[in-house]
């Protein structure tokens, strides 16, 4: 195994960068890394992993979040056997929340013709996580990925462990079933129109309609920011 540095893998030809991305790894943990080139907007070239637990490599506020937050989803799957996703892209999980129509526990008691009725009401209170803790949990290894955790849609009830999928594990649908896909992201055509895996080159994200949309949502000025990043959505592998 051979150790760069940013300064002299930048100084590698193209064709050899382009070849060597694939493969790159930690050299502390031998985790799956990811090379980031310079970005038009001026953010220097660096090294990065997703999955990196290496001690420096756990410092920055980002990672730091990420990890909280997975220690969060873990703690609430662990107390709760039913949880709920929130879109919204600023939520936060919400376990203590109730959803619209579910309350605890109720005593309503009547009084009528020297009779007394008594109704209780019991009800179980669901944890609410957002879909970003929910990415942040995959990411970081909790046990979210291997749950049995009810999570409904609609009609549908699905275990964690069949709903969200690694993109390496990703397989062509014969059902119409629904599924979230995650992993983090390789590259992009320049006109962002198509994103990358960076953990399998066998599966690719086409952004259709929804590119603009997208790009205006996150924020995403080019396609070398995307590099390194994580990504779940909802979706039919074909």
């Amino acid at each position: 195994m051979k150790c760069y540095s940013v300064i002299d893998f930048q100084k590698l030809p193209e064709k050899e960068i382009e070849k060597l991305r694939h493969s790159l790894v930690c050299p502390g943990c031998r985790e799956q890394a990811f090379y980031r080139k310079k970005s038009v907007d001026g953010k220097q070239a660096c090294f990065g992993s997703r999955y990196c637990t290496c001690r420096e490599n756990t410092r920055s506020p980002q990672r730091q979040r990420e990890v909280r937050n997975a220690t969060e989803v873990n703690q609430i799957i662990a107390e709760s056997d039913t949880i709920k996703i929130s879109f919204d892209f600023d939520s936060t999980s919400s376990a203590g929340k109730e959803p619209s129509g579910v309350s605890g526990r109720q005593d309503v008691t009547g009084a009528g013709q020297n009779k007394v009725h008594t109704i209780k009401s019991e009800q179980k209170r669901v944890a609410t996580v957002s879909l970003q803790k929910i990415l942040h949990s995959l990411i970081r290894g909790s046990g979210l990925a291997t749950s049995d955790t009810i999570i409904p849609f609609g009609d549908f009830k699905y275990k964690a462990k069949n709903l969200f999928v690694k993109f390496p594990d990703a397989e062509p649908m014969t059902k119409n079933a629904l599924r979230f896909y995650w992993g983090t992201l390789y590259n992009s055509n320049n006109d962002i129109e198509w994103l990358n895996p960076a953990e399998c080159r066998d599966v690719g994200i086409p952004l259709g309609g929804l590119r603009d949309a997208i790009l205006e949502k996150f924020s995403i000025s080019d396609s070398e920011s995307l590099e390194g990043a994580a990504i779940i959505f909802a979706g039919r592998c074909h």
